[in-house]
């Protein structure tokens, strides 16, 4: 099963727990994340959005402006 179909078989509560889980690998949160902003009305987001998000984690952007 791929990351993408186990969030989507998730309740929002559960995604939640991912998301704010500081065990889980970055990967794992940024699923979570993206989840539960499609599900919220980010509708759209999919694989590119995550491996965006994946790239940002890597290069050390916060996604903080000045």
């Amino acid at each position: 099963m791929t990351p993408t179909a186990y969030m989507s078989k998730q309740s929002v509560t559960r995604l939640r727990e991912l998301l704010h889980d500081e065990r889980l690998d970055y990967d794992i949160r940024a699923y979570a994340e993206v989840e539960l902003l499609r599900r919220i009305g980010g509708a759209g987001l999919g694989q590119k959005d995550i491996h965006a998000r994946r790239l940002g984690q890597a290069s050390g952007a916060t996604g903080k402006t000045d």
